[in-house]
């Protein structure tokens, strides 16, 4: 295939799951030989530096205030007075705030092509500005959605929970392309796992960290380490665990942890705990890569790819989620056994099975627009 000029545009370039996507698939599409570069609509506080080295990178919204929070701030509210000038021959877009600011930016025209990635059905995931207040009212939300998928020549979705929620809010089609991971673990531990439970996420305002801390009221003898990115609800996270000393001392934060950081704790963990529902969930993924036994709501998309074996509890089953961490925790062995369980069933989902159906998907796309 020829060099095609591909624009890959997502809400902000900091660390995330959605973001190591958009990343990996910048990284795999520059490999094979095409000219891309990555779109971010914000600048962050703390942009993902490690992982987006070898890669063209261009901020659309770059406003600077007083302090970096604030710029952040000024940023999220103030992009769309910024408009994406790209001409490339194809824009692939990640949840919808990119798919707004492409279609208000660039003229989609017969010979430029649009796929739309959509993490998070049908919602507007750059938080703290006025399109997330809009999204309250079905209707609103509906006719915004709507307005910006309406010219996309390829719907993705990132499960098949996601796909019904589209289809059901939209009527519109999507295909189903799971996430992957970069790379999956060569050696993963057989003989020894440590007590604590690993959460890993955005640390802001989500069901898991309710269900968590109501699960470590129950059992007593229990650790858990939560880390992940910072987001401006943390600060309520926080004081949330540490309202009960008890259960505060058992609680460990890790703030925007390191891949290598990541990578110590899948492979000391008990076990990765994390009870609310996720679209897919990344970091479930990644943990069931090095052998680390896996515990979500069974509603989360990465349930889809585990197999019948691995029954997961449902995301308001708070005590069927106490008996099985009592069970990982009173058990070392049976969580080394379900963790390289796991391990086997997710290995079909490395790198080369998303990029190589991207790639196919490109193919697909109408000749014009592949030899602009």
């Amino acid at each position: 295939m020829n060099c095609i000029n591909i624009s890959i545009i997502f809400p902000t370039a900091s660390p995330g799951g959605l973001q190591r996507v958009a990343i990996e698939e910048a990284k795999f599409l520059q490999r094979i030989g095409h000219n891309v570069k990555l779109i971010s609509i914000i600048r962050p506080v703390n942009p993902w530096n490690e992982l987006l080295q070898g890669i063209s990178v261009e901020y659309l919204a770059d406003f600077r205030g007083p302090t970096p929070f604030i710029s952040e701030m000024l940023n999220r509210n103030l992009f769309p007075l910024r408009k994406i000038t790209s001409d490339a021959d194809i824009f692939i877009c990640h949840n919808l705030p990119s798919c707004y600011a492409v279609m208000r930016g660039i003229k989609v025209s017969n010979v430029s092509r649009v796929i739309a990635y959509i993490h998070d059905p049908i919602k507007f995931t750059l938080t703290g500005n006025i399109f997330q207040v809009l999204f309250r009212f079905a209707p609103v939300k509906k006719m915004l959605a709507m307005r910006w998928l309406r010219n996309v020549d390829f719907i993705l979705v990132n499960s098949r929970g996601s796909q019904l929620v589209l289809a059901k809010e939209t009527g519109l089609n999507s295909r189903v392309l799971y996430p992957a991971l970069a790379s999956f673990a060569d050696k993963v531990p057989t003989s020894h796992r440590e007590k604590f439970f690993l959460s890993v996420g955005r640390i802001g305002f989500h069901p898991t960290y309710k269900i968590l801390f109501h699960i470590l009221k129950r059992i007593p003898e229990m650790e858990v380490v939560i880390a992940g990115s910072w987001s401006h609800s943390t600060k309520n996270i926080m004081e949330m665990f540490s309202s009960d000393l008890e259960v505060n001392r058992r609680v460990k934060f890790i703030p925007s942890p390191t891949d290598e950081e990541l990578t110590k704790l899948y492979r000391s963990a008990r076990a990765f705990l994390y009870p609310g529902v996720e679209n897919f969930n990344m970091s479930a993924l990644e943990a069931a890569s090095h052998g680390c036994p896996i515990v979500v709501s069974r509603e989360s998309g990465i349930c889809e790819i585990l197999g019948e074996s691995v029954v997961m509890p449902a995301q308001d089953d708070v005590e069927s989620f106490v008996k099985i961490v009592l069970q990982l925790l009173k058990d070392e062995r049976h969580a080394i056994t379900q963790g390289l369980m796991v391990r086997e069933n997710v290995k079909g989902y490395e790198s080369s099975y998303h990029m190589e159906n991207l790639r196919e998907i490109i193919e697909q796309l109408p000749p014009q627009a592949l030899s602009k």
